[in-house]
């Protein structure tokens, strides 16, 4: 089949795609507004010039600057699409419908659910509302929501679009497993920023979450790093681990200044490594020297999210909040790990690794048996989903009376009154531009 993959953010469909093209497909990788550490290259040790990839440029700021035939245009001729970020909402201004959307995040949470910071409102947050507004919809209409049970911040914002009956299977992969064969990823990963000092350690602690523990923003993003930091220090105390330990941080959040501050008042920078933002490959290269990583510590709890998954493709054991109490509950198969949420736990485990690491070493070696268990479910879910697609039994891609659906769109009270300040900002912004230029 051919198979459009929209989008790249935490190179969610470049991993789905291999695997399409290991199973023979045509897979096209459409990038959006990409970060750089999000791009094809970042992700393989191979040359991307044998992918098929087309950028697109697309994102929530440039929504209104495509017409739905140009958008149609782009991405006309495939059986079947697959997308994440933003391409919900692109996807249904153009009246058409995803097969598989999978979120990243707050493409589902934040994006759908736009609301306005002035009143009345500016200009660019009219835009971003519509473009949220069309984000909803577009998730709504997907035929198939891929995503591993999650948190609430998660789970509430799908309950309240696609309801409690609509197709949901697991997420995608997180990696492309056969790269991190031990023999083929021992061969082609570059020398990392990790390599000439690792003998210089005997405890090797990472984390390359971002820095972000200060609970910013409506949804309170809290990733712990804080936790780890002082666990860290806990563990120094101990004496005996002062001179062979090291915990290994990425320059890369909103609160690393935060962090490096927090260091500097434990008194324990000299034992705190930090690397600059790197590719996935390379964080990869470097989670290969370490003895243990550690997750989010923060009040939210998840299964499973990208870190993890290299952690666990790595055979490291992983420390991170879980609450497997929770999980257990909902019915999963849960992967060898420490669940941790305190400086108290996080500290535990590191004193109980340091006593008798073979247990821990053992955690990582299940966890990978389980991840590569889980991968390969994950891709028969797929090829059944592309196998429903073939034999006609998904709706077509093409959203039927799509002009009455628009209309019933704009038509709802809260888009008139949108339509309406978006109308009265466009007017002040001509007036504006026709005095300056008559000046």
């Amino acid at each position: 089949m051919k198979i459009a993959c929209l989008g790249n953010m935490n190179n969610m469909t470049f991993q789905i795609g291999r695997y399409l093209l290991d199973e023979k497909h045509d897979v096209t990788f459409f990038l959006f507004e990409e970060f750089d550490h999000f791009l094809p290259q970042a992700d393989t040790y191979e040359d991307v010039s044998n992918y098929k990839i087309v950028n697109l440029n697309w994102s929530r700021e440039n929504y209104f600057e495509y017409s739905s035939n140009e958008i149609c245009e782009k991405v006309k001729g495939f059986d079947f699409y697959i997308g994440t970020d933003i391409a919900p909402a692109f996807f249904f201004k153009a009246g058409l419908r995803l097969d598989v959307f999978f979120p990243h995040g707050n493409d589902l949470y934040d994006y759908a659910f736009p609301k306005y910071k002035n009143t009345p409102p500016q200009l660019w947050e009219i835009k971003l509302f519509i473009t949220g507004k069309a984000q909803f919809e577009g998730i709504k209409k997907a035929n198939y929501f891929s995503m591993d049970l999650s948190e609430e911040v998660n789970e509430t914002p799908l309950k309240i679009i696609r309801g409690q009956k609509g197709k949901r299977v697991d997420g995608p992969p997180f990696l492309y497993l056969p790269q991190y064969d031990s023999e083929l990823f021992n061969k082609k990963r570059p020398k990392n920023a990790l390599s000439d000092i690792r003998n210089n350690y005997k405890f090797i602690v990472f984390q390359h979450s971002s820095q972000d523990w200060s609970s910013r923003g409506p949804y309170k993003i809290n990733k712990g790093n804080n936790v780890l930091i002082n666990a860290f220090a806990a563990y120094l105390k101990k004496g005996e681990n002062k001179n062979d330990s090291l915990l290994v941080l990425v320059e890369y959040g909103t609160d690393v200044e935060k962090s490096k501050e927090l260091i500097k008042e434990l008194g324990i920078a000299s034992n705190v490594k930090w690397l600059p933002k790197m590719f996935r490959k390379d964080i990869m290269a470097a989670i290969s020297e370490c003895d243990i990583c550690v997750g989010e510590l923060g009040p939210r709890f998840w299964f499973s999210y990208s870190c993890i998954c290299e952690f666990i493709a790595m055979k490291k054991p992983v420390i991170h909040h879980r609450n497997d109490a929770h999980y257990k509950k909902l019915g999963l198969e849960l992967y060898p790990m420490v669940d941790a949420s305190t400086a108290e736990e996080v500290c535990s485990a590191f004193e109980n690794y340091r006593k008798d690491p073979a247990p821990f070493r053992k955690m990582g070696e299940e966890a990978s048996e389980w991840l590569q268990k889980r991968t390969k479910a994950s891709l028969d879910i797929y090829e059944g989903i592309l196998k429903a697609k073939q034999n006609n039994e998904l709706q077509s891609n093409v959203i039927p009376l799509m002009s009455l659906q628009k209309f019933l769109f704009v038509s709802k009270p809260i888009l008139i009154c949108t339509y309406f300040f978006l109308l009265i900002e466009t007017m002040k912004l001509n007036v504006k531009h026709k005095w300056l230029k008559a000046s």
